[in-house]
């Protein structure tokens, strides 16, 4: 293959595979005058510099890769005279947030490093004098604002934290009886979605007021929702005792204000889950499934044993729930209807001899979002075929790239795709390289010019 045919190849796959990524996402700055961007995946522990700037007039555009909601990063900018100035435009999952007027109303804050209050703080429309800035910038949102305080000659650092925009917030108690306890939940912007189920575990014919494994989230609703913190206390009292005498376990999900999907929970825990199957749905048009958490076995703990030697103790066994998700997410996401069968055969057993439950929590979303997220697994399994650098430099040979191994194996159609268009230019390349070589040979035994005069 030509030089030029593996270049173009290659820039393409690149291009397909980076404005794809579900967990990337894409800043664009201005700092009047000098910026240097952090990132934290652990919530603000620890810091790694993304870039560094020391020019309003040119933006820094940056990609954070495989972003959670323990991602953060950090814009520490300078001024030095005539006037100080910060603007952003974070990209994220097919949603744009902005800095904006007030700075409270978005998803950017100041540092509690800098010296400055919001109070103090004087906004600037993007298009404004003197920086003009949506000429200089296209991919800054004209929604964007110019954020500064009334000083010159100083620094402030401004902050965007990913998860008040991420997925859903799953939690458990799982390890002693639920009723008592004590839940917490914080959004910086409040709680938006909150969903919970008490007693997944109750069985057939346990007694009590409710059914197992039946929402019970309303108190809990009414306690939350809107704040920015909030700590519930489980009472059996206020939310009704699906199966007295047992001791059960508490599952619940919750979602912050910039994650405007809510959440939904469900679980199957009449009789031990494997086998049984359940169907999750989502109403509405162009709404899909996204799966955000399973559990299988979230009752190992609390939940007597059925036979062995320890066969009816108080408590099952010291094994953790299963986190099932993967699986879940395989069968489910990107589908508007979807029953699940459980098979611990597939899925492993957590806790043998112990009557397990299975709980889930899941999110219904546009398309786009489900999407994404196969574009980032499809990223990494033509990673793992495909060192696109060892091609470029070394050839094919060396590259290694098995592409009727991977087009087999990817299930999906983008995937195949890409890998049609990269065979049909690889095969267009060795035609030119081969012709080439043909005319050449030709030309220099002086036997090209004699063929033609005998056309």
């Amino acid at each position: 293959m030509t030089t030029r045919g593996i270049a173009l190849a290659t820039v393409l796959c690149s291009f397909l595979l980076d404005v794809t990524q579900s967990a990337t996402a894409y800043s664009t700055s201005n700092a009047d005058n000098i910026q240097t961007v952090y990132v934290s995946y652990d919530s603000g522990d620890s810091w790694s510099q993304l870039g560094y700037l020391n020019d309003w007039t040119s933006s820094l555009d940056l990609e954070i890769e495989d972003v959670t909601a323990s991602t953060k990063l950090r814009y520490v900018c300078s001024d030095y005279g005539v006037i100080g100035g910060f603007i952003a435009t974070i990209t994220y999952r097919g949603e744009t947030y902005v800095t904006t007027d007030p700075i409270g109303a978005g998803y950017f804050e100041v540092s509690k490093d800098s010296d400055v209050s919001d109070d103090d703080l004087v906004y600037h429309e993007a298009s404004s004098s003197p920086w003009y800035i949506l000429a200089k910038n296209e991919l800054m949102s004209d929604d964007a604002y110019w954020i500064w305080d009334a000083n010159i000659n100083n620094a402030i650092t401004f902050e965007f934290d990913f998860e008040e925009i991420a997925q859903p917030v799953t939690g458990a108690i799982y390890d002693e009886e639920a009723d008592g306890d004590t839940v917490s939940m914080t959004c910086k912007h409040g709680i938006n979605g909150i969903a919970a189920i008490y007693g997944a575990n109750c069985r057939k014919g346990d007694q009590g007021s409710l059914p197992g494994g039946e929402r019970q989230d309303g108190p809990m609703k009414e306690e939350c929702y809107g704040k920015t913190s909030c700590d519930y206390t489980i009472d059996h009292t206020e939310i009704g005792d699906p199966c007295s005498g047992t001791v059960k376990d508490f599952y619940y999900a919750y979602t912050c204000t910039g994650n405007k999907y809510g959440v939904n929970v469900g679980s199957l825990g009449i009789s031990e889950a494997s086998g049984q199957s359940f169907t999750i749905s989502c109403e509405g048009d162009d709404m899909v499934i996204k799966v955000a958490d399973a559990i299988y076995g979230l009752n190992c703990q609390i939940t007597p044993r059925v036979c062995g030697a320890s066969a009816g103790l108080a408590y099952g066994t010291s094994a953790s729930p299963l986190d099932v998700t993967d699986d879940l997410k395989t069968e489910c996401n990107g589908k508007s209807s979807c029953t699940y069968n459980i098979n611990h055969g597939k899925l492993g057993d957590p806790c043998s001899c112990v009557v397990k439950d299975y709980v889930y929590t899941y999110q219904c979303v546009p398309p786009r979002l489900v999407t994404m997220d196969e574009y980032e697994d499809m990223e990494a399994d033509i990673d793992d075929i495909v060192d696109y650098e060892l091609v470029v430099a070394h050839g094919i040979e060396e590259g290694q790239v098995n592409m009727m191994t991977l087009f087999i194996n990817q299930t999906s159609i983008y995937v195949k795709a890409v890998v049609i268009f990269v065979g049909l230019l690889a095969v267009y390349g060795l035609y030119k390289l081969f012709a080439d070589k043909l005319k050449n040979k030709l030309n220099s035994n002086g036997e090209y010019q004699r063929l033609l005069n005998q056309v």
